[in-house]
């Protein structure tokens, strides 16, 4: 990618932090250890603009990912997600009136969040996602939705929509500007459509130490003020712009404006504090890593058996930033389609919760603290007594 900054073109940018061979892909899983081992890797090198706070990744090349129907970072299987995803369906149906309308999701993955829209407010749906495969859980309004297997773009004016969703996409795609512009090119006049889109939060990343988000997938990591004004910056009118999911997420609500793109008025606001932030982020960074080598090499000392819960973008950062190997050899996840596969780069076994009545291990780690609930409770009623440990 450029070294200049792809939001605001600014040259006043400074790499601040560099990981080399990471998985490039998070979203597949692998039939072996050895096949896992073997993926494909690339390279962290992460900038910061000084000029508008937005921060990507200098490395990444697009041409090494491939979405295809293996493709598999669904969180639906959480009752913790389900209810934030249905909450978030019911409110934007509610607050934009988005009942017996046409609803489009670009990046819908499996078609859980549409269903979620065209169930919940009687609509009809379009879902564009070149991984898509088929929906995976019951829905009564499969006959209400059409699934393409592809990028939308302006060959596909003819599904215009009341609502646009985006979610968890923004973040993958190399040229964001380019894609806001042809998004806004695509839904065309229709000034009274509701764009929502959904970012992770990486002010949360550096303030939190959520290091293990940064996966080589996300060339973008977005603020709250650098998503918002590349929304101005291209024609749309930000409604309202906010966090999510416990500060995981960005969330914001637009629609398009009569101001031509690349002249709307935007700030950018003051990225001082996220300086200061991105100016400490590698040396704390350190210090979690090694913490974490310590405590593992202890945990193995003591022959504690562990293991991690999730099977998602998280622990592939989290292993393969510490290289875990012997020391952990199961993951689990509760999505049955990620059983029996593998995890990317470090070849960790995905296994079902119920795979721990017969391990019984001494220590499990958390990869997002927001589930911490919902995993006690499994690991309560299978009777198992392992410590929680947050990552």
């Amino acid at each position: 990618m450029s070294k200049s900054c792809p939001i605001c073109q600014s040259s006043k940018s400074k790499l601040f932090f560099t990981l080399p061979d990471m998985p490039v892909s998070i979203g597949v899983q692998w039939p072996s250890s050895s096949a896992a081992k073997a993926c494909k890797k690339g390279d962290l090198e992460l900038a910061f603009c000084e000029s508008c706070g937005f921060i990507w990744n200098q490395a990444f090349d697009d041409s090494r990912l491939e979405y295809s129907q293996s493709y598999d970072n669904s969180l639906d299987y959480s009752p913790v997600f389900q209810k934030y995803a249905l909450g978030l369906a019911r409110r934007l149906i509610d607050t934009y009136e988005i009942s017996n309308k046409q609803v489009v999701e670009l990046g819908c993955g499996k078609g859980h969040f549409l269903s979620l829209l065209c169930e919940q407010g009687n609509n009809k749906g379009v879902g564009f996602d070149p991984s898509y495969e088929g929906e995976r859980m019951d829905s009564p309004v499969s006959n209400q939705i059409e699934y393409i297997q592809d990028f939308y773009g302006e060959k596909y004016t003819d599904r215009p929509g009341d609502l646009i969703c985006c979610r968890h996409v923004l973040e993958h795609i190399k040229d964001p500007v380019g894609f806001l512009a042809s998004t806004r090119q695509t839904v065309g006049g229709r000034g009274e459509s509701i764009v929502y889109f959904e970012v992770p939060n990486v002010r949360l990343i550096l303030e939190k130490l959520s290091v293990w988000d940064i996966i080589y997938e996300h060339c973008n990591y977005f603020s709250i003020e650098s998503l918002t004004a590349i929304f101005q910056q291209e024609g749309f009118e930000v409604l309202q712009s906010s966090e999510a999911y416990d500060g995981q997420f960005l969330g914001l609500e637009a629609k398009i404006n009569n101001v031509e793109s690349g002249k709307n008025a935007k700030s950018w606001g003051d990225v001082k504090q996220l300086q200061a932030l991105v100016d400490s982020f590698v040396v704390k960074l350190q210090e979690r890593m090694e913490l974490w080598k310590s405590r593992l090499k202890e945990y193995e000392a003591q022959n504690k058996k562990t293991v991690i819960w999730g099977a998602g973008a998280k622990t592939v950062g989290f292993v393969n930033m510490l290289k875990i190997d012997s020391q952990i050899s199961s993951v689990v996840d509760i999505n049955p389609h990620k059983q029996g596969l593998h995890l990317a780069g470090t070849g960790q076994k995905i296994v079902a919760p119920e795979f721990l009545k017969e391990l019984n291990p001494e220590v499990v780690i958390l990869m997002n603290p927001i589930y911490k609930a919902e995993i006690s409770k499994q690991l309560s009623s299978m009777g198992i007594k392992a410590e929680l440990v947050d990552a």
